[in-house]
């Protein structure tokens, strides 16, 4: 999957063709496409890349496509502007805010800071695919209410605990296997509900605003989380942990709290019976070997949370 891209970069013109996986060093700076995941109509980019100067690059249009895009941004304070039909609009967007706009071949432009790293993650697909969705869970009434709303200028709101939840469980959504195309499609419309949601009920306003963990934090937490979720039978013990990310326990559970809204203890035991839970469905092993590969050694326990969990016995599982 290739991205194209028509920028104007200290009035220069210049083209970017970048290819999944791939950093390209242009005038514009060092680019990164992380993650690139493609499902029905929906499209999942993980950007990050940093500029050597402060540089202001304009996209004059979007290629002929009418798209609504919902922008994560995970790093940087930044500002940004977007011409459209009626006029321009100003938009400034806060590390850890999240916004959904519709780019109708417009025009936008963003000032980027010099020796600053900027990550952002991005769902995009076609408008009408947008409206699509819309027309299959709500009233005629409220679809039009919901276009006036989010088709006709920014809206933004607060990434939530549960939204970076699902932008690590699409990242790390390989791990599904030949499973991989159903589950992430999923996900992408669970992320799409929760910015909408979010936004159209201001329910983040109710959120207690915390400081927000710096970039690096973040990072290291984020690869904590993306190695429990492929390895999750391995052992977590938070003392280990929290020195091999180079932080004291408090911090290392503020920080993953902060972000996931779960303690690591308990995002570890999740993840260990959903683990078990497939290894079981597969239908090869006994419940104490599916228990023990999950990381279980007390079986009263295992059988516990996991009725708990699902509702059921493993063995009816």
């Amino acid at each position: 999957m290739s991205i194209n891209k028509n920028l104007i970069v200290h009035g220069k013109a210049i083209k970017l063709e970048i290819d999944e996986s791939c950093s390209v060093s242009t005038t514009f700076g060092k680019l990164n496409l992380e993650k690139s995941k493609k499902r029905e109509n929906i499209i999942y980019h993980s950007w990050n890349f940093q500029v050597a100067e402060t540089t202001f690059a304009e996209e004059k249009d979007n290629c002929g496509n009418d798209e609504v895009q919902i922008m994560f941004n995970l790093s940087q304070d930044i500002n940004w502007s977007y011409s459209f039909n009626t006029g321009r609009e100003q938009v400034q967007m806060a590390k850890g805010e999240v916004c959904v706009f519709r780019n109708n071949n417009y025009s936008t432009a963003m000032s980027y800071k010099a020796g600053e790293k900027f990550v952002f993650k991005n769902l995009q697909m076609p408008t009408s695919y947008f409206q699509e969705l819309l027309s299959k869970y709500f009233s005629d009434q409220n679809i039009k209410n919901l276009e006036d709303h989010f088709l006709t200028h920014v809206t933004k709101t607060t990434i939530t605990p549960e939204m970076f939840r699902v932008l690590s469980e699409i990242d790390t959504a390989d791990r599904f296997k030949e499973y991989e195309g159903v589950y992430t499609e999923g996900k992408m419309i669970e992320l799409t509900a929760l910015v909408l949601y979010g936004i159209a009920y201001h329910k983040t306003d109710e959120i207690k605003r915390q400081p927000q963990p710096n970039k690096n934090d973040i990072n290291r937490i984020e690869t904590l989380r993306e190695k429990i979720q492929r390895n999750p039978s391995l052992e977590y013990d938070a003392q280990t942990v929290a020195d091999e990310l180079g932080m004291s326990i408090s911090k290392l559970n503020r920080v993953f709290r902060t972000m996931y809204d779960t303690s690591l203890h308990s995002y570890v035991q999740d993840k260990r019976l959903e683990y078990a839970a497939r290894l079981l469905q597969k239908n090869e092993l006994s419940i104490s070997q599916a228990a023990q590969l999950s990381g279980y050694t007390n079986m009263s326990h295992f059988s516990k949370s996991f009725v708990k969990k699902f509702g059921v016995l493993p063995k009816d599982f």
